[in-house]
């Protein structure tokens, strides 16, 4: 444990400066698409801290979304891979009022780093590269090569701008970490999932007429759908049969990490995390009309153990069978397509990479790691695809206002992390 002592005291040494890189890092602005200012700054830095090797190219066609890669070589023994993203979402003008700092000029409070990006995922980011210096600074040589990648595209799963472009350009390893917040837990599973759209037809009509869109009349009067049919009421019957869905697929989709609250002790995230949420509504056309219309799209996370057209097949018999008892929807099926897909990632738990990155929280903590499941999607997915297996590890949490107001990550968790992931790399890589 010598050389991890020396890089675990560098560490604690320069917990400072790991923060104020963090918070300069941060006040450049990488908005989705505007990432160019920022990782051109990272480059820049990069090139002062003893890498072999920094690259930095665009996958785009006006340039303005680079990658960044930095590499510390090896002698031939297997390589490592840390991997995040330095695209942010944007501060929309509605959710300003919520912060209370102001997000793209970062703070430290309370021992946190507060503001846009600070856990999603240049508090991340940061943790990674630092645990890089603290190997290459401490004389630590590795007898693979240490690969940093600082990649675009994965806010909107534009992978082919970012992390399977650097797997296209000659950057692979036998094993990843994707630095993305897990509160410190290992993640060697993630989710999937899908964007959906449902459309169903209506009937408009006067809503003063709403009374014989719904009630029984005497003979003769007009009634039911030959006056009118509201879509959107029976949109929610859909969206109710699929409430009730939603809670079997968690009763019935059991696993040890993922959905389970995690082991050997409980996570943070909870359980139950398979899920359909109707996020945008769009009925009707005019104030004084029975919706003649209703669009939905909408949102679902499933196991990885479960293809999408399993996940699919069940949304869909749901709307079947709502459809079979209602006279207007028997005539009038409603419409319904996956707009988009996230495959989920999975490593077996007992891959050695797994379990030699257990063995290194071990070592930095001298505690027991949690291993739980990654309850969204990350870029995990697209370098398993490419045959290189990638967990998920991070300091922060989701919950702790990702894609929303306030955003933080803790300082500590930073700390430990970086500890963690230079204890990996002598682990994992070996030493020279």
């Amino acid at each position: 444990m010598a050389d991890s002592s020396r890089v675990f005291r560098w560490v604690e040494d320069h917990q400072e400066e790991m923060v104020q890189f963090c918070l300069e890092f941060m006040r450049r602005k990488s908005v989705i698409g505007q990432e160019r200012e920022s990782q051109e700054w990272l480059r820049t830095r990069l090139e002062g801290f003893g890498f072999d090797k920094v690259d930095c190219w665009a996958e785009d066609e006006g340039g303005l979304r680079p990658n960044v890669v930095a590499v510390k070589a090896g002698s031939g023994g297997r390589g490592l891979i840390f991997n995040g993203h330095g695209d942010v979402v944007p501060v929309e003008d509605f959710e300003k009022e919520r912060w209370t700092v102001d997000p793209w000029n970062p703070t430290v409070k309370d021992g946190k780093i507060w503001g846009r990006g600070a856990n999603d995922m240049k508090g991340p980011n940061t943790t990674a590269l630092f645990a890089a210096r603290a190997l290459i600074e401490t004389g630590t040589r590795l007898g693979g090569d240490l690969i940093l990648e600082f990649v675009v595209g994965e806010e909107r799963m534009e992978h082919e701008l970012g992390t399977t472009a650097t797997v296209r350009r000659g950057y692979r390893a036998p094993f990843a970490v994707v630095v993305e917040p897990t509160n410190c837990e290992i993640h060697p599973v993630t989710t999937g999932a899908f964007g959906w759209e449902l459309a169903v037809a209506g009937k408009p009509t006067h809503t003063c007429l709403k009374n014989q869109v719904i009630f029984p009349q005497r003979y003769g009067l007009p009634v039911g759908e030959s006056v009118g049919v509201d879509a959107f009421v029976k949109s929610l019957r859909i969206l109710q049969g699929w409430e009730h869905l939603e809670r079997e697929w968690n009763l019935r989709w059991r696993h040890p990490a993922l959905g389970g609250g995690g082991f050997p002790r409980p996570d943070v995230q909870g359980v139950g995390c398979f899920s359909i949420t109707a996020t945008l509504v769009d009925a009707g056309d005019y104030i004084a009309a029975v919706p003649g219309r209703s669009n939905i799209q909408g949102n679902t996370y499933y196991p990885a153990w479960v293809s999408l057209a399993e996940v699919v097949a069940d949304m869909q018999r749901v709307i079947d069978g709502v459809a079979a008892c209602d006279d207007w929807l028997k005539k009038n099926p409603p419409g319904f397509r996956v707009m988009y897909h996230w495959p989920p990632s999975h490593v077996d738990l007992a891959h050695e990479g797994c379990q030699t990155l257990a063995e290194s929280w071990r070592q930095a903590t001298g505690e027991e790691p949690v291993f739980s499941g990654f309850k969204a999607v990350c870029d995990s997915t697209f370098l398993c695809e490419q045959g290189i297996p990638a967990v998920i590890f991070g300091p922060g949490d989701l919950s702790m206002g990702a894609h929303g107001p306030d955003e933080h990550v803790p300082i500590d968790q930073m700390v430990t992390a970086c500890k963690t992931l230079a204890q990996l790399a002598i682990n994992w890589c070996g030493l020279k």
